[in-house]
Parts: C-alpha cells; sequence; structure tokens
C-alpha cells in the first residue's frame, strides 16, 4: 500500500477494507488448495479451527503490514511487530476456538450436546460464539502490538468483522449456493473487509494541509499549512510584500492582510476573514462570507474541508486559492 496512490476523497476509507478483505479470500484460496491438492492430514474436526486460524493470521497480518508501509516503518519493526502480532492473533484464535466448542457449547447444550460438537453440522447455533470469539482473537494481536492504541475500535471492529463471517458463511451454505468452498470465500472476504474497516482505517495524520492558487499570475503555487513536527500553525495570505506564507500581487484583490488558514494539534483546518474586502469560502451547497467585522472581537472563521475554495476579492480583480489535504510525505 502507497500514500501517494490514496487520495484524500471518501474512498480512502475502504482502502484498509480492501486490503485486508483480499488477505482474507487469500487465507481461504491456500487452505483450499493444501487441502485439495496435497490432502490433509487432520481430522475432520480440525477443518474448521484451521481455516480460522489461517483467515485470522493473514488479517491480522495484511492490517499489520499495511499500517507499516502506510507510516513508512523501518524494515525491521515492520517485520517484527507483524510476526508478533500473528502469532498473538493466532494463538488466541486456536485456544478460543477449542475453548468455544469444548466448554462453552457444553455448558450451553447439554441436551443436544453430540449435535453441537459435530464437526459435519453446519449451523449458526452451534458456531456462531466460535466465530465471534475467533474476529475478537483477530483483534487482540494488532492491539497489543500497537500498545492498545484505538482499543475499542479493535475490540467491537475484531467482534464484528467475526460476526460478519459467520453471517456472511451462513449465507453462502445454506440460502445461496449451498456450497461449502464458496461459503469459505464469503467468510474470509466479510471477516477481512469489516476488520479492515473498523479497526484500523488510515489516519488522517498521515495528511497534510496546503494552500494552491488557482488564479492570477502566481497560479499553480502551494504552501504547505502543517509543520513537520505536526504542532499547531497559521499561514496568511494578502500583498504585503514581507512575511507573508503566500504573496499575491496587489492587482489580483487581496489586500495587505486578507486571510489566514490554521490548523491546531488535533489538526483541524480553519480559514479566518482579516479584511473588510469581499472574502467567500465556496463548497457543494454553501457559501460562507469571511469578511471581517469590525463590531465582532474576534475575526469569523471556518473549517475547512480538502477541496474547498475561497474567493479573494471580486469581479475581475479577485483570486482564488484551493485548500487541499495531500499526503504528508511531499512535505
Amino acid at each position: 500500500m502507497n500514500i501517494f496512490l490514496l487520495p484524500y476523497t471518501w474512498l480512502r476509507h475502504f482502502a484498509m477494507a480492501l486490503w485486508c478483505a483480499s488477505a482474507g479470500l487469500l487465507a481461504w484460496w491456500l487452505a483450499l488448495t493444501w487441502v485439495v491438492k496435497v490432502g490433509p492430514s487432520w481430522t475432520p474436526e480440525w477443518d474448521g479451527p484451521i481455516l480460522m486460524v489461517t483467515i485470522s493470521v493473514f488479517v491480522a497480518g495484511a492490517n499489520l503490514i499495511g499500517e507499516g508501509n502506510l507510516v513508512r516503518m523501518k524494515l525491521v519493526w515492520r517485520v517484527s511487530r507483524t510476526l508478533l502480532g500473528v502469532l498473538i492473533s493466532g494463538a488466541l484464535t486456536m485456544a478460543w476456538y477449542w475453548g468455544w466448542h469444548k466448554i462453552a457449547l457444553a455448558f450451553l447444550f447439554q441436551g443436544s450436546l453430540g449435535d453441537a460438537t459435530d464437526p459435519s453440522l453446519v449451523s449458526l447455533r452451534y458456531r456462531i460464539g466460535a466465530f465471534a470469539m475467533s474476529g475478537f482473537a483477530c483483534s487482540l494481536g494488532p492491539m497489543l502490538v500497537r500498545k492498545g492504541e484505538g482499543w475499542f475500535n479493535h475490540m467491537m471492529g475484531g467482534l464484528a468483522s467475526g460476526l460478519a463471517a459467520s453471517a456472511a458463511w451462513y449465507v453462502m451454505n445454506q440460502s445461496v449456493e449451498r456450497d461449502l468452498y464458496l461459503a469459505g470465500a464469503a467468510m474470509g472476504l466479510a471477516w477481512g473487509g469489516t476488520f479492515g474497516l473498523l479497526v484500523w482505517p488510515i489516519p488522517d495524520k498521515l495528511y497534510a494541509g496546503w494552500l494552491r492558487m488557482l488564479s492570477g499570475s502566481r497560479f499553480g503555487r502551494r504552501v504547505p499549512i502543517d509543520a513537520l513536527d505536526a504542532t499547531a500553525r497559521e499561514r496568511f495570505v494578502g500583498h504585503f510584500p514581507r512575511g507573508l506564507d503566500l504573496f499575491l500581487p496587489i492587482d489580483e484583490g487581496a489586500l495587505e492582510l486578507h486571510i489566514s488558514v490554521a490548523v491546531d494539534s488535533k489538526q483541524h483546518y480553519r480559514a479566518r476573514g482579516l479584511s473588510l474586502a469581499p472574502t467567500l469560502v465556496r463548497r457543494f451547497l454553501e457559501r460562507i462570507d469571511l469578511r471581517y467585522d469590525p463590531r465582532r472581537p474576534a475575526p469569523l472563521e471556518t473549517k475547512l474541508s480538502s477541496g474547498d475554495r475561497i474567493l479573494l476579492g471580486q469581479g475581475e480583480q479577485s483570486a482564488e486559492v484551493e485548500f487541499l489535504m495531500l499526503p504528508r510525505e511531499e512535505q
């Protein structure tokens, strides 16, 4: 995964989901290939745990590898973190799978324990606990490697991924195709896709805000708003000849000190109107007048989103500035 190939649009939220879903599908394909081409060396009751552990390891590993690639960790850290995470996820998935089938089922279904523990029985009633616990176990490896950061997303996302996998598995082998092989593929896709969508989506900290000129003699000129250390900063735009971050000629509608764009430590961007001249922020279905009001104790400001445009001045003497979110590495 390459951050340069992930533009700052709503589709970026699905990049990690597609990445992990492909890992889940690959895990199913490898397990199926081994069974068909080589032949299993285990009893049928091991089919379930082996498939679940394989998917858990691949999905957790893909999530950690994706993070390492995007944040540009050193190779030794990428490998070591991934190995540690998949070992924890795989071991816990195996332990909790057997814990469910050997302990929980004996307690919950005492009258029908024979059916509940039959490995050839396709029943979501007896398997849903194993799916949920396996998804939860899959998330614990990455959560521990990340030292508990985002623990709620990991725990709830892992549980949801296990339940999504169980639903996809059951629907495919009961209602749609009645094919246990394709049910395994649907299980891997749903498991990985839900895991990547909820557990560790691509964070905004990998992107930084920029101001870019869209008109006038400085067309294409752009300046970064964020500092390299991600601390709060403010950039000023106008035609005053010294000290401004983005200088515009006086005949293009900008006053000496026209607007500023600030970012705080939580990466929230805001535009502030600093002049009495027309200052208009334009976005989809919205127009915001930011010209300075002398009756107010502070300048007007508005939160910026990627793609917002700011019009300075009016008529022929005007300049247009665009706010963009780009990969932080471009700084």
